[in-house]
Formats: C-alpha cells, sequence, structure tokens
C-alpha cells in the first residue's frame, strides 16, 4: 500500500472533534473542504459514497465516475469525481468507506454544482475502508467518524446497486453488476429486443429454470431482456463471458416467469448509458469473481459414449448441476442390445473404473440436452447431441451422433421435418416433470484433452 501523499502530511496533529477543527487541519495542509470547492484547481481529502465502474470512452481512454463526500458537506450532498485514464492506471477504488486523497484536481461547475475532473498531473491515493488510520494526522479519523460508520453518511450511500439475491416482488428499478452467459435475438417483442441470462453468482428462489445451458448452479441465472438495443446510447457489444453494470433495470415478478428483468433506454435522460462494460481485473468485479470460482470450482464429470455411433471425437460441451438420486423404476421395457455387461450397471460403477471400450447396460433418465433444442440440432452439418442422464447413484454427460441418434428416437428418414418432429421426443423427455426410464448401452471413451500436448486422455 503506497500513501506517499497521505504519510507525507505527517501524523502529528491536534485531534479534531468538530468540523471546523477539521477544516483548520486541512488549511494547514493546503487542503480545501468540499464545501469550499471553487473553479480552479485544488487538493483535498475526501470518502467514497458509490461509484460507476470504469467503462471505455469513445476515445482510446477509460472513464469512472465517483461520488465523494466529506463532514462539512450536508448528509445528502455529494460531489462528483469523473477519471479519465488508461485502465491500467485507473485508481484501486474498491467501494464505499475508501478515503482519497486528490492532489491538483481540476474543479468545474456542470449543471450549478462543483465537479471535479482529473487532469494528467492529478495524483489519486486510496486508504481502503478497512486499512487503519491510527498513523495518519487526526483529520483521517474525524473524516471516517464523521461520514458515518461505514464510511459514509448513511444517507448517501449507494440504494441502488443490489445482488441478485436481494431482488424481491417490491423492487421496481435496480443497478447490477453481471456476468453474461447467454444471449440471442429475440422474437415475441414488438420492438427489436435481446433475451440474456446474466449472473452475479448469488442465488434467488424467485428465479426460474432458464432452460440453457450455463453450467451455473442453483438459481442463479437471471432473464434480462434488453429492449430497443438500437436506441441505447453506447450500448457495447455483449459477449459471453463479460461483465457488465446495468442500470435501471426494471425488476418484474409473475406466476408464468419467475423474477426477471429488462434494460431499454432512459426516455427522461436518453443520453445515459444503461450498459456499461466493466473490464475484467478492476476491484469492484472483486466479489463476484470469488463467487464465481466457487461455483465454477467443480470436477468435470466423466463423459459415456453411445458406442453404437462412429468413433469421431468432439470437446465435451458444459457441464450442469447435479441431478438428484432417482428412484428405483418400475417395469421397463427389456433392452435390444447385445452388451458386454448384460446386467443393468449403475452410472458409478462406469465412470470410476478403467476399462475403456467396455460396452454397459445402463437404465437412465434424461435430464438435460445440448443443443439447446431440436431445431439447434438439426442445424448442425452432423446429427450429434449430447444427453445428460441420471440413475439413483449419479449422473454422466452421452454423447450420440450420426446413427445412434436415429435409433434412440427412432428416425428412419433425413427429411428436416422428420428429423425435427422426432428429435423433440428427447427433449421434451429432459423437460417432463417425470421423465421416462430408457435402456441405453454406453462405453466409456477417451476424449482430447486440454491438458495434454499430444495424445488424448481417458475421461475417469
Amino acid at each position: 500500500m503506497l500513501l506517499e501523499r497521505i504519510r507525507a502530511l505527517g501524523f502529528d496533529g491536534s485531534p479534531v472533534a468538530s468540523v471546523p477543527e477539521y477544516v483548520e487541519q486541512l488549511h494547514g495542509h493546503g487542503l480545501v473542504a468540499l464545501k469550499e470547492l471553487a473553479p480552479g484547481a485544488a487538493s483535498m481529502v475526501c470518502v467514497v459514497s458509490n461509484f460507476i465502474p470504469a467503462a471505455r470512452t469513445s476515445g482510446t481512454d477509460f472513464k469512472m465516475v465517483v461520488r465523494v463526500s466529506d463532514p462539512t458537506m450536508l448528509s445528502n450532498d455529494t460531489v462528483t469525481f469523473v477519471v479519465f485514464r488508461e485502465l491500467g492506471a485507473m485508481p484501486d477504488i474498491r467501494g464505499a468507506g475508501d478515503v482519497l486523497y486528490l492532489e491538483d484536481v481540476k474543479v468545474q461547475e456542470f449543471s450549478g454544482k462543483p465537479q471535479l475532473v482529473s487532469k494528467h498531473s492529478t495524483i489519486v491515493e486510496v486508504l481502503h475502508a478497512g486499512d487503519s488510520v491510527d498513523d495518519l494526522l487526526p483529520l483521517f479519523s474525524y473524516l471516517r467518524r464523521g461520514c458515518g460508520p461505514q464510511g459514509v453518511p448513511q444517507s448517501v450511500r449507494s440504494e441502488y446497486l443490489k445482488s441478485v439475491s436481494e431482488l424481491g416482488e417490491n423492487t421496481r428499478y435496480v443497478d447490477l453488476l453481471v456476468e453474461l452467459l447467454h444471449v440471442r435475438p429475440a422474437s415475441h417483442f414488438s420492438r427489436p429486443a435481446l433475451r440474456c441470462v446474466v449472473t452475479d453468482y448469488t442465488e434467488n428462489p424467485l428465479l426460474h429454470d432458464v432452460e440453457v445451458h450455463t453450467g451455473v448452479p442453483g438459481s442463479r441465472c437471471l432473464w434480462c431482456t434488453v429492449i430497443g438495443p438500437g436506441d441505447i446510447p453506447g450500448l457495447p457489444d455483449l459477449v459471453v463471458g463479460h461483465f457488465y453494470r446495468l442500470r435501471g433495470a426494471k425488476v418484474v415478478v409473475d406466476r408464468m416467469d419467475g423474477l426477471v428483468v429488462s434494460i431499454e433506454r432512459n426516455d427522461k435522460f436518453p443520453k445515459t448509458k444503461v450498459v456499461n462494460e466493466v473490464a475484467r481485473g478492476l476491484p469492484e468485479l472483486g466479489a463476484l469473481l470469488t463467487r464465481r470460482e466457487q461455483c465454477r470450482n467443480r470436477v468435470s464429470r466423466p463423459m459415456l459414449i453411445d458406442t453404437t455411433a462412429p468413433p469421431t471425437l468432439i470437446p465435451a460441451p458444459p457441464t450442469v448441476s447435479a441431478i438428484p438420486a432417482a428412484p428405483t423404476p418400475a417395469a421397463i421395457a427389456p433392452a435390444e442390445p447385445e452388451f458386454v455387461a448384460a446386467d443393468v450397471t449403475p452410472i458409478s460403477a462406469i465412470t470410476g473404473g478403467p476399462d475403456l471400450g467396455t460396452r454397459y447396460h445402463v437404465r437412465v433418465q434424461i435430464v438435460d440436452v445440448f443443443p439447446d433444442s431440436a431445431h439447434d440440432a438439426c442445424q448442425l452439418p452432423d446429427l450429434r447431441v449430447v444427453l445428460e442422464v441420471a440413475d439413483a447413484s449419479g449422473s454422466c454427460l452421452l454423447l450420440c451422433q450420426g446413427r445412434a441418434v436415429e435409433e434412440l428416437v427412432g428416425l428412419g428418414s433425413v427429411e428436416m421435418g422428420e428429423r425435427l418432429a422426432a428429435l423433440m421426443a428427447v427433449w421434451d423427455q429432459a423437460e417432463a416433470a417425470e421423465a421416462s426410464w430408457i435402456d441405453l448401452c454406453v462405453a466409456l471413451m477417451v476424449m482430447p484433452g486440454p491438458e495434454v500436448d499430444e495424445g488424448r486422455r481417458p475421461l475417469v
């Protein structure tokens, strides 16, 4: 923690117990209080009340907007500090309560209020909310006390930036910091729209299943509709795996869709950027990235390959959440294929063994399918689907392609309409509340893997 300018102020000074004493100590070190700001240049200390993460401007640099306060301000007042810099040079602001030392900042008026703007010569030092101020000037202790127990006046703390877990039936508009997991055009809106799946990796019981493969377990995925994307000023490219700040997202909870949000141009403030991309590595993403690692840090499950298909190998699709144990099935139709292991074998016994290529007889339920729909599967050059199947012992992924798919769904024709109609039964099985049990012939195979430069690795 380099605080050269702050430490250069010294630590010896009279105790500060009032605003006049605070201002006097500021003046003794060439600093001004926020209530004294006038056009020109100034140096000061202040406390972060809230901030908007750095976002790329129309030029080559980035812009961060920080709202700051100090004990001389009214409890509901803040001053805006705008920082223009390259991303790597942005101040390490982590959240409300951080203390800022600002040296040689431009002070200007905007809409009748003072505004701070960084210059090339501006120096910014950050004393984080958890850092000690015991060995610094007494004014820093008073600055924190005067701005409330959280380091900022309670009335100016950000009330709009929420986590998904905090959203409820009484929430109307909210700011969210999220990762984009899925995006596609929406066809059932009167205006052009994009349907997105986003998450901040917090859970909310009001969320319904999104029915797309995200790899995020539990009730953590939120539908977000971007309405009229062409009308939204400065809308960045929406890229899966990137992070975004949504401003003024409308929250709706209904019986059919559960908790959903939508975002569109703010007609009252039409120039407002309601969607801002947040660059990976910025401090405000810290909590989200920690939750992300916890959710995704799971051992990938093995894949079972249906051996009635040609041995073409493809990378495994994204894994999905664990499947609860299934009940023991009732009467099951006898399996037709001939198996090396004719008796029904639990999935756990196959995935835990080293016998590559041995065919097994499994009795499973289809609980999920990849791609997202039968229509998407029909668009592939080669007929290929991945099933997530489960029995009472566990679950795994199963690749079916070519003739294996045709046999699975009883497909005798390659005509597009018949193919789609037959494949839809597979997706219907996955979406059914009580899926039927089926018998399959499967084998543990070798798949290509990123950990090995040459050759292949077994999935066990």
